[in-house]
């Protein structure tokens, strides 16, 4: 209202708080030094430089404060059990709707875990994994490679990656990003999952 800042640079503080909220919930970094952050915020604050100096002292902050940078954020985002993460349909529809205008609201589709949860893994994905599967099966699971969106979640259930890739409405014909970034693995293996951990963590 006072025109010290533009409608578009108070969206950009707010995409940087939002941003900073949620690579420390990625990072694991606990939440009560925000109180403090925010509420002593003001004073770094240099008003004929409003943005810049907000910037500037975001990046500034240290320790158990600190706005975690790239690199430990995609270090982070690869291993961290997304499942039971408290923000997953947040960061799934950030990741699909990335750059798009069509946008995708994760409330219309279930969490698939392509490579199943079920206790008892089937003799496929057994196979699928190779030698020492039960140690990858509980290291990678929940991790963000492993998840996607689907509509098909009870067709597709516990079935092979190879049926879940050619099934309606699986891998192969889905229109989603998430389901894209899939399509060019032939075995659903732990290099696999790795790889598109690295790659949406870059997303």
């Amino acid at each position: 209202r006072e025109e010290v800042i533009t409608k578009d640079e108070f969206l950009h503080i707010l995409d940087t708080i939002i941003a900073y909220v949620f690579r420390r919930a990625i990072c694991g970094i606990p939440t009560n030094s925000m109180n403090k952050t925010f509420a002593t915020f003001y004073k770094n604050l240099k008003r004929e430089t409003y943005v810049e100096s907000f910037l500037a002292n975001m990046l500034l902050l240290d320790s158990y404060r600190r706005f975690p940078l790239d690199a430990e954020f995609e270090k982070d985002i690869k291993v961290k059990d997304i499942y039971n993460f408290r923000s997953r349909n947040y960061l799934l529809e950030s990741l699909e709707n990335y750059s798009r205008k069509e946008l995708v609201n994760a409330e219309n589709y279930t969490i698939e875990h392509i490579l199943p949860q079920n206790e008892n893994t089937p003799l496929a994905w057994q196979e699928e994994l190779g030698e020492g599967y039960e140690v990858i099966k509980a290291t990678y699971l929940h991790t963000l490679g492993n998840l996607t969106l689907t509509s098909y979640n009870s067709e597709l259930s516990d079935r092979s990656y190879k049926e879940k890739y050619n099934h309606e409405g699986g891998f192969k014909s889905s229109p989603l990003f998430l389901n894209d970034t899939v399509r060019p693995e032939e075995i659903w293996n732990e290099e696999a999952i790795k790889r598109r951990g690295s790659k949406l963590g870059s997303r």
